[in-house]
């Protein structure tokens, strides 16, 4: 049981200035609500070009699925573990999780075992054990939740190297938020993205971000390319989940880190509504979209303080001052 005293310190970490983590920060609930929104404003428009899927195809799809996953036994707050799914299965399960009020389970290191240990997700989901999404045609296109998430409620664990993340849905919400304002995107662009499904990253550029942007995902030619090293001919960022220093790169660089939702900074530049400090080994970040803390209180007793949440990034030599 996580004390009072560390519940105020990561809320500390996760205020920017004086101004704290509020709902109205954001203009949707909760995660679920935003392939519903753009159903509503633009339910012909083509959110995923290559199957041809739009706005409405889309949601219709996760109402299913969370029809679905309520007929095997999930509920509200319990968690489910996804993997090894293709695109856009992946992308339409995780609504269909947080649609029915669960929490999505991700792993980094393909190390499930030790991922459901820790998690003790209700449903393990995968191609192998699952025909999803053929299994979702017999259910309707329409679904009523028993109860809807919270903006504060848990809606991401990222399991890697023996750690867990835990995000809230007004951490990936806000996180994509400050990638929309950093990339100058516009409603109604397209964007080429193509992360595997197991990473934070994936959650926010490829899962909430064309949605919440009102963006059509493309595997040709785009607007804006956000690319691996080395994986398009041209990109006009580099998504860096290896970095050790945060600097200026050509083309700009996406800097990750899980524990900030996601997207940390864009080049040398923050997104809106976090901050961040190096040193030597050593990141201290705060700001709306630091996580709601990590699995083990022991590593968030150590990892917030000082009213920051300390990351280690290499050999630690020092906090940053």
């Amino acid at each position: 049981m996580t004390s009072s005293a560390l519940k105020s310190r990561i809320y500390q970490a996760q205020c920017f200035g004086n101004v704290e983590p509020i709902e109205h920060m954001v203009p949707y609930p909760n995660l679920a609500a935003v392939p519903e929104g753009q159903t509503i404003k633009f339910k012909d428009r083509i959110l995923y070009a290559a199957p041809g899927i739009t706005n409405g195809d889309f949601w219709k799809q996760i109402q299913q699925t969370a029809a679905w996953l309520k007929q095997l036994g999930i509920h509200p707050e319990d968690r489910v573990l996804s993997y090894n799914l293709p695109f856009p299965q992946a992308e339409i399960l995780a609504f269909g999780i947080w649609t029915l009020g669960a929490s999505l389970v991700l792993v980094g290191d393909e190390d499930i075992d030790a991922a459901a240990k820790a998690t003790q997700p209700k449903k393990i989901i995968s191609r192998a054990e699952y025909s999803y999404p053929d299994c979702i045609a017999q259910y309707p296109d329409t679904f009523v939740a028993n109860a809807r998430p919270l903006l504060q409620d848990e809606a991401l664990i990222y399991w890697d190297k023996g750690r867990g993340i835990r995000l809230s849905h007004y951490n990936l919400l806000v996180n994509a938020n400050g990638v929309q304002q950093g990339l100058d995107l516009e409603e109604g662009q397209s964007l080429r993205v193509a992360l595997p499904p197991s990473s934070v990253a994936w959650v926010v550029l490829q899962v909430v971000l064309p949605s919440y942007a009102g963006l059509t995902l493309t595997t040709g030619t785009a607007d804006l390319t956000i690319g691996l090293p080395g994986q398009f001919t041209r990109s006009d960022y580099i998504v860096d989940f290896s970095w050790q220093t945060i600097q200026t790169e050509d083309p700009p660089h996406l800097f990750i880190l899980p524990e900030a939702g996601g997207v940390l900074a864009i080049n040398k530049t923050p997104i809106h509504l976090m901050s961040f400090k190096q040193a030597r080994g050593q990141v201290a970040i705060r700001g709306h979209s630091v996580m709601m803390g990590y699995l083990n209180d022991d590593e968030n007793e150590i990892a917030f303080t000082e009213g920051q949440l300390h990351i280690r990034r290499g050999k630690p030599a020092e906090k940053p001052t």
